[in-house]
């Protein structure tokens, strides 16, 4: 099974396929499943139903599912299938005000660790993402980009339980944005903060790293539950 994806390459867009495991499809068929209604929050739903319904084997499900828990869409009942998760304002803010903690602390270790070749790397991601804005490319697409800055600065700090905890709900807000996308406003203040945070980056400016980070994740929180709320 192959998808197709948009990839930046020397000034222009291409696209690429890649092949998707079956436990990765299956996955995406009950995410968005969850995220359009059809599987109603706190709903209990179960490894034969998945089955039946999309003609899978057991294996791929079940690797699904732990998977789904673990980016926060659904808890795992024993011997009871699962139980989808009601994404609420809360439980959202929550998430968010986590995250920002964590990609304060992320941000602050890696400034030491940050090579000029890294410096350069974040530029132009963020040059690629200020022409994907000006383009109106879809928000899936900037989603990942999105990630891909952050990775670039957070992967040196050496701290990969701080990191674990950064990827923990990825998929979930990833996916949400995908669905929701970004308010106009949103993507300008995006990298702008990025712009904001190379140039923290670059003085050593620990402080006002950490402060920007933390803006830029509120204010990524109040853009998508707006979203959600209209």
């Amino acid at each position: 099974m192959t998808v197709s994806s948009i990839r930046w390459k020397r000034g222009i867009y291409v696209v690429k396929s890649a092949k998707v495991t079956a436990y990765a499809q299956v996955k995406e068929w009950i995410k968005e499943s969850i995220l359009s209604g059809e599987i109603p929050a706190g709903s209990r739903i179960t490894v034969a139903e998945i089955i039946e319904k999309y003609g899978v084997s057991q294996m791929p499900v079940r690797e699904a599912f732990q998977i789904l828990q673990g980016e926060g869409f659904i808890e795992l009942l024993p011997h009871r299938g699962a139980r989808v998760l009601s994404l609420t304002p809360q439980y959202l803010t929550n998430i968010y005000e986590i995250r920002g903690v964590v990609e304060g602390l992320l941000a602050k270790r890696s400034m030491p660790h940050l090579t000029i070749s890294g410096l350069n790397r974040l530029k132009e991601l963020n040059r690629q993402m200020e022409g994907m804005v000006q383009a109106g490319i879809a928000a899936e697409e900037l989603v990942k980009l999105d990630r891909q800055f952050h990775v670039a600065i957070y992967e040196n700090s050496n701290n990969p339980e701080g990191m674990l905890i950064y990827e923990k709900y990825v998929g979930l807000i990833g996916s949400l944005r995908n669905k929701y996308g970004y308010s106009s406003e949103r993507l300008a203040d995006m990298v702008k903060q990025h712009w904001l945070m190379i140039d923290a980056l670059q003085n050593q400016d620990a402080n006002m790293l950490v402060q920007i980070v933390q803006a830029h994740s509120e204010g990524a929180m109040l853009d998508l539950l707006k979203a959600m709320d209209n």
